[in-house]
Order: C-alpha cells, then sequence, then structure tokens
C-alpha cells in the first residue's frame, strides 16, 4: 500500500490531522465508505500504531474543505509527502481508483510539487 512505515507519533500536529482529512476525503471521493475501504483504514492504523489516529479522524470530520487545503499546504517535509501520498493511493486503489479520486491526487501531486 505505501512504502516506509511512518508512526502516528512521528509527525506534527499538522500532519497528523492532513493525514486523517485526507484519508476521510479520499474514502469518501466516490460517495461510498465500501468494506474494502473500511479494511484498509483499519490497516493503516494498525500500521502506524496510532490509538489517536481515530480521534483525529474524528476532528478530521468537522473541517472545511479551505481549512484541510491549508493543513495539507502546510507539510514542508518531503518524506511525510510522499508517503502520505503513497497511503492515499493505495486507499484509492482498493476499490479502483475513480476520477474524483484521481483528481485529489493529481492536486496533491501538484501542491506538494510531487512528479
Amino acid at each position: 500500500m505505501y512504502t516506509r512505515s511512518v508512526t502516528f507519533d512521528e509527525l506534527t500536529a499538522e500532519e497528523q490531522l492532513a493525514l486523517a482529512g485526507l484519508v476521510r476525503l479520499m474514502v469518501r471521493m466516490d460517495g461510498q465508505f465500501t468494506p474494502d475501504e473500511v479494511i484498509a483504514v483499519s490497516t493503516l492504523a494498525k500500521d502506524i500504531g496510532a490509538t489517536r489516529f481515530w480521534s483525529m479522524m474524528t476532528d478530521a470530520q468537522t473541517m472545511e474543505t479551505e481549512e484541510l487545503s491549508d493543513h495539507v499546504a502546510a507539510i514542508q517535509r518531503p518524506e511525510v509527502r510522499e508517503w502520505m501520498y503513497g497511503v492515499l493511493v493505495g486507499l484509492a486503489a482498493v476499490d479502483g481508483i475513480d476520477s474524483a479520486e484521481t483528481e485529489l491526487l493529481d492536486w496533491l501531486m501538484d501542491v506538494w510539487q510531487l512528479g
């Protein structure tokens, strides 16, 4: 799903909230939260060792798009950007990447200057 595993505690508070917001957004892009996506998000939470991950997911639920954009743009560490991008590609691929998910991934490529 993603290359190097990062623990939630290695992320700054800004990065944690951005990750949670992006994960929430990605799994909702196609209009449904499929059983495969549930498993993928649960696996991600387990892999990064984050008991706070689920709390951040709740916090991210109330974020407006502009606020999420600000958190995403504030991420400066290239290794974190690349890791998060890999996480999101993996989540999108679980049930097939649709056009809305591609749009989000393309936006991230642009904002984070990946590629």
